[in-house]
């Protein structure tokens, strides 16, 4: 029982460790948490604290939605920067204000004037097919991108739609086609290779893009009329794109070509195509809930350019800060409070963008720290230069989280006031550079009275993978073969679920046992959050492992 309840202890400790507050809030109706957890676990890990919260616990209407998100932002030590919501419009409502526009800025303005203080985006699923997809585009996007051929990325897809004076004397033509030169001026100066002008009047069609996306580009831009889709001879059907992990960001700035209610936009299906194991269409989405005619013709201009200018000549990194570019420069041009609020991120607004061929990176720190040391340095280059405010974080179960940006030298020291044995998980991340995931054993260590030299003892659990689907491998290193060890899974309550003691096989001290998610009587368990329990001669330790199905 005294185990039961140390794991039940430490998982309530992670609950409060998370009440500190948290750099990404995710609000997600019941349906998609599970889901939503690889995500959330991938964010917590470089560095963004990270805390979820159901719609049953807070409240599912507009008003207890923003409620709860005013008090995270006036109340918590770590103030929340980004928002994820999680569901459909039927699942979590847009806020509709006066001038019947659609919007979320309702739940990231904090101090009523109308600019959001909080960076949002949302996943527009529908069931939880859509949610495991999405989220698995968004992780194969940003944490594992697709390398094998690197030319997607300095690669793009840009579209003019000509309508040919439908609402004269306005000259809509010129404006899209010079949106689509400043999208491209933007690109060849910063070394992009392949740039893709489309248009009817060149004879182009959705054909094309369909052909240009499988080939692989990074941005998808469409300027013309549309509603729902976009306009023949661009409507073009998401769901017959194969390209992969190759996935663009999609810019569909025209009028409203995202579902307000329970059935998504035809275009909207960039962002949802595709299924959890077979990833197609677009890493994210940007486009409004608006609908009009006329001069709103320059203001969408606005948008477009704000959100190159953000990414390209501010250098701004991520997903939701290059949509509040084009926010921000067509409120700060015309005043139009429908585009800044119509204009919504569907993704994940903390999602770092690729503007460049992505480099790797060369992280020099320790292998191994002993509970006596109080202190890390982590060094951060690339191509044997320095990486300036590159994101680092430290994580060692829920005793040590940490995280900062590196100095010029490319440098950052973290200092510790407790260690225990483990895994101490290492994260970098930086604006164009492939993301640097390792660990770090923490170890006890003893003198041996007859040498005076130390001696290692234990090194804590790694499992790999985590999350995971059909089979695990769990290993830990332990350097005295004398010590028994045990190695058990329990249930989120503390109930025990299985044994894997006997199934240990120890090669050199390295000692590792393979689970396929079964109880002890061999049934599938269900999806969700378990803990594996290491015991070895007095010591003892707990690693979190989620299961999904």
């Amino acid at each position: 029982m005294q185990r039961c309840v140390s794991v039940f202890l430490l998982f309530s400790t992670i609950l409060l460790a998370q009440e500190t507050g948290a750099r990404y809030l995710i609000i997600t109706h019941d349906d998609f948490y599970d889901a939503i957890q690889p995500l959330a676990e991938w964010k917590h890990r470089i560095g963004l604290r990270t805390k979820i919260v159901r719609t049953s616990q807070i409240g599912a209407t507009t008003e207890a939605i923003r409620n709860y998100v005013i008090d995270a932002y006036n109340t918590w030590p770590v103030q929340p920067e980004f928002l994820l919501l999680v569901g459909s419009p039927y699942h979590i409502p847009f806020y509709v204000f006066a001038s019947s526009c659609y919007s979320d800025n309702y739940y990231t303005n904090m101090d009523y004037d109308i600019y959001n203080e909080i960076l949002s985006g949302r996943l527009t699923v529908h069931n939880v097919t859509e949610a495991q997809t999405v989220i698995n585009k968004i992780l194969l996007y940003e944490r594992t991108p697709y390398l094998q051929d690197s030319s997607w990325f300095i690669s793009a897809c840009l579209i003019a739609n000509e309508d040919y004076g439908v609402y004269p004397p306005i000259g809509n033509d010129s404006v899209y086609w010079n949106d689509i030169r400043h999208a491209k001026n933007h690109m060849l100066a910063n070394g992009y290779q392949i740039i893709d002008t489309l248009s009817d009047g060149l004879g182009n069609n959705s054909t094309n893009i369909i052909q240009a996306v499988n080939n692989g580009r990074g941005f998808v831009v469409y300027r013309g009329l549309a509603y729902n889709n976009w306009s023949a001879p661009f409507d073009v059907i998401p769901d017959q794109t194969a390209n992969g992990a190759k996935l663009p960001i999609v810019l569909s700035i025209t009028c409203g070509t995202i579902g307000t209610s329970l059935t998504p936009a035809t275009a909207e299906r960039w962002l949802l195509t595709g299924t959890p194991t077979s990833a197609r269409g677009g890493a994210g989405y940007f486009a409004t809930t608006t609908a009009g005619v006329g001069f709103i013709t320059f203001l969408r201009s606005a948008v477009c350019r704000g959100f190159f200018n953000a990414i390209f000549a501010e250098e701004k990194q991520t997903f939701g800060e290059a949509c509040e570019g084009g926010r921000l420069n067509v409120y700060n041009m015309y005043g139009s409070a429908s585009e800044y609020r119509g204009f919504t991120t569907l993704g994940d607004p903390a999602m770092m963008l690729w503007t460049a061929i992505p480099k790797p990176l060369d992280v020099l720190h320790d292998s191994t720290l002993s509970l006596e040391d109080d202190s890390l340095v982590v060094s951060v280059l690339s191509q044997e230069a320095p990486v300036e405010s590159a994101l680092v974080c430290v994580l060692l179960d829920t005793i040590v989280y940490d995280y900062g940006l590196t100095d010029a030298a490319g440098q950052i020291r973290f200092d510790f006031t407790t260690l225990l044995p483990g895994q101490m998980h290492v994260t970098v991340t930086a604006r164009n550079k492939i993301p640097y995931l390792d660990s770090i054993s923490v170890v006890m260590t003893h003198v041996d009275e007859t040498t005076g030299l130390e001696v290692t003892q234990f090194g804590g659990i790694e499992i790999r993978p985590n999350p995971f689907t059909h089979l695990t491998d769990i290993r830990y290193l332990i350097t005295d073969d004398r010590q028994t060890r045990a190695i058990k899974v329990y249930d989120i309550t503390g109930h025990l679920v299985t044994d894997l003691t006997e199934r240990i096989s120890v090669i050199s001290h390295q000692s590792s046992v393979k689970w396929d998610g079964s109880d002890a009587t061999g049934r599938r368990l269900p999806a969700g959050v378990y803990f594996v329990e290491l015991e070895a001669g007095n010591w003892r330790t707990s690693e979190k492992l989620l299961l999904i199905r």
